[in-house]
């Protein structure tokens, strides 16, 4: 299996990206017609084997990725990559180092800020793209996102958070000879991506990490837990060394696809994607975070 090939990298650089337009430009744009695609994930500690980038890096692949889909499928719309946000809630790892981690109070602001300049020069839809599914990190985004649409009426989704925490995954994902849902974290999911878009980021060492996995990170009291108070002190969930390209290539399409899916339902005036009212529940009590 071939990873990302040069040809979709350079497909990259004819993407309409918010920071290279003028002012006058970005009032040019047809408001009701263009759609803002907005990448935001933390810098955190990824094992031994993978970087600190890694959701940053796969929120904006894909959601390239998925604009370059789009404008062939809807060429009568725009479709506008916003900067990439290195931000989020990663407090169980931040004993590590290269972790950086910021309150769901900081998101929301954040997220509020972009949906409200855009809401303000008349702007309609917003489609954030996060690979980090956190719930603190989450609340963060979806408090922003309930707030836009009261104000402003802004059209703005999240999508990933509710395929992640679907069944869809499982019900889709290729056949492999283990269980997946002990890929909580750097394990084999994540190191399989990060082997089809960037493999020469994925330290060869990934080949040699045992499984670790632990259900104590399940259990209420992990909310208060680092991954090093839980025993696990390399960082990871999962097992690595089992990594497949191919799979990576699959779960790297399946993210895509949620994004242009969602940018659909937008166009189309469809419901849109949101998480489970039980993980809304949960979020809500997440007070401190």
């Amino acid at each position: 299996m071939e990873n990302m090939n040069n040809d979709i990298q350079h497909s990259f650089e004819k993407i309409i990206r918010f920071e290279e337009l003028s002012w006058k430009q970005i009032d040019a744009l047809d408001q009701s017609k263009t759609i803002f695609l907005l990448p935001i994930s933390p810098l955190e500690e990824h094992g031994p084997h993978l970087p600190v980038g890694t959701d940053l890096l796969t929120a904006q692949d894909t959601a390239q990725q998925a604009i370059i889909i789009l404008q062939k499928k809807h060429p009568s719309f725009i479709f506008v990559l916003l900067p990439f946000i290195p931000l989020g809630f990663a407090g169980f790892n931040t004993d590590f180092p290269g972790t950086v981690s910021v309150s769901s109070n900081v998101i929301k602001k954040v997220i509020y800020a972009y949906g409200k300049m855009l809401a303000s020069q008349g702007f309609m839809h917003l489609l954030i793209c996060t690979y980090h599914v956190a719930l603190a990190h989450l609340k963060g985004i979806h408090a922003a996102k309930q707030k836009l649409r009261r104000k402003y009426d802004l059209v703005i989704c999240e999508p990933w958070s509710a395929m992640f925490y679907s069944d869809q995954i499982a019900k889709k994902e290729p056949k492999v000879e283990f269980d997946t849902k002990k890929e909580v974290h750097a394990g084999f999911r994540e190191t399989s991506l990060m082997k089809y878009t960037h493999p020469g980021l994925v330290d060869s060492t990934y080949k040699d990490l045992p499984l670790v996995f632990s259900e104590k990170i399940f259990s209420p009291i992990s909310a208060f837990k680092s991954f090093k108070q839980l025993g696990i002190t390399q960082g990871y969930v999962g097992s690595p060394s089992k990594a497949d390209e191919s799979y990576g290539k699959w779960f790297f399409d399946l993210t895509v696809e949620t994004y242009v899916d969602a940018a659909e339902r937008m166009i189309q005036k469809k419901p849109l994607p949101e998480l489970p009212k039980h993980l809304k529940r949960q979020m809500k009590l997440l007070f401190w975070l």
